[in-house]
């Protein structure tokens, strides 16, 4: 690959994405752009066709003439801020071991089994919560004329309130991802919720009754709010499994993020997935992600201390660390200096202790990750501000819940 193309993607080659909607595209982090991306699962005769179709050929040929695709904003944008995106981590990991920047064929299937979820998380919105689908449409927000924070909130583009989250209970749609799936080589699959989809254990037992499950690496992005009796006897099947569990903190500061988890049910349940995952051995992982935010900033060291001992991989486990992008009002950099500053302040004190690698990379990330940043005010900060406020006021009075009684360090800067 010519390392100076900066359009080049391994993904239009070896991978098929399907949306919470049953909308077939590029990849998970691909803008809507309203062009022949939007098919949908239940329009086309097959997902082969679709991916030698005309729009990923036309993608493919695009990316190696070095044309910018507008689809692929997000991964330009965090190339130009940090360098690197998952585009590079995937062309890198190719690249590594091949050379041959033509050849195609799904190796991945990567599933949104619709958007049916127990949690209506602060920062996620609709399109993967069918809860907080119900509860901004009781909010009035479900237009983007109705949404107070139209302007600086996640759009994936118009009209997503009214699409079908329910095409994974027609049985077509499914036979054709089984159809491709049997051929994978990993399928990756989060939701909304996949616990809670009876389609996605269907999916795991078709890998399993043809044999091909054995040749396919498993991944799950879950909440652990649930722990299905069928999955463990599933899962094992599978060559590897490498489960991500989405942990936005730990105790009330977890519990008002994630709401409305229970965090002790979820802290025992993450106990059986690290025993469950422990008794497979070899390559299957379990490993946290932490979206960083201005709700739990505060909060980081502690999620590393508690969970980082719990995570198994290769490497000794590890806690992810992933900045929100969207809505920009509720990015960490929203916080007071002197916040920011205080936890800059516990962060010295914890490198200068010998915590195991669990521990200490994911701390170690972090640091680096608040000191790249210089500057945090913006000079529309007071106006982004107002936005979270509102945002936060209506939303926590239809849950009938107070910050202050699960964050009570935040409550002087968000009155």
């Amino acid at each position: 690959m010519n390392k100076q193309n900066k359009s080049y993607c391994r993904v239009p080659y070896d991978s098929v994405t399907v949306s919470p909607t049953g909308r077939m595209q590029l990849c998970c982090e691909a803008l809507w752009t309203g062009g022949s991306e939007k098919t949908k699962i239940k329009d086309i005769n097959s997902i082969q066709q679709w991916f030698d179709g005309e729009y990923l050929t036309d993608v493919r040929k695009k990316m190696q003439e070095g044309k910018m695709l507008p689809e692929c904003g997000v991964c330009y944008k965090r190339e130009k801020l940090h360098g690197q995106s998952p585009r590079t981590y995937i062309n890198e990991k190719y690249f590594n071991s091949n050379t041959d920047k033509d050849e195609y064929s799904i190796k991945k299937v990567d599933l949104k089994i619709g958007n049916k979820c127990n949690l209506k998380c602060k920062m996620c919105f609709p399109y993967a919560s069918s809860e907080l689908w119900k509860e901004w449409k009781d909010l009035g927000w479900n237009t983007k004329e109705k949404d107070p924070n139209s302007d600086t909130s996640w759009r994936y583009y118009d009209g997503y309130f009214e699409e079908d989250y329910n095409w994974p209970k027609n049985k077509t749609n499914i036979d054709k991802i089984k159809e491709v799936v049997s051929g994978c080589k990993l399928l990756h699959v989060t939701g909304g919720e996949p616990m809670l989809n009876p389609e996605f254990f269907d999916l795991l037992k078709h890998c399993v009754d043809t044999g091909t499950a054995k040749d396919i690496v498993l991944e799950v992005t879950t909440n652990a709010t649930k722990i299905h009796p069928r999955f463990f006897d599933l899962a094992k099947q599978f060559k590897h499994l490498s489960m991500t569990i989405s942990m936005d903190g730990v105790g009330k500061t977890y519990e008002y993020v994630r709401y409305p988890a229970n965090y002790d049910i979820v802290y025992k349940n993450i106990v059986r997935y690290n025993e469950f995952v422990k008794s497979l051995g070899g390559d299957s992982r379990l490993i946290f992600n932490f979206v960083l935010q201005v709700w739990n900033l505060h909060n980081a060291i502690d999620v590393f201390k508690t969970l980082g001992p719990l995570a198994i991989n290769s490497n000794g486990g590890y806690v992810m660390i992933e900045e929100l992008e969207n809505p920009i009002f509720m990015q960490w950099k929203m916080l007071p200096e002197e916040h920011i500053k205080d936890v800059i302040k516990q962060l010295v004190k914890e490198k200068s202790i010998d915590h195991p690698q669990s521990i200490s990379w994911p701390i170690i990330a972090f640091s680096k990750m608040l000191e790249a940043n210089k500057v945090y005010r913006t000079k529309d900060h007071d106006y982004k501000k107002d936005q979270l406020l509102k945002f936060m006021h209506k939303q926590d009075a239809h849950r009938h819940i107070k910050l202050g009684d699960y964050i009570p360090n935040l409550t002087s800067f968000l009155k």
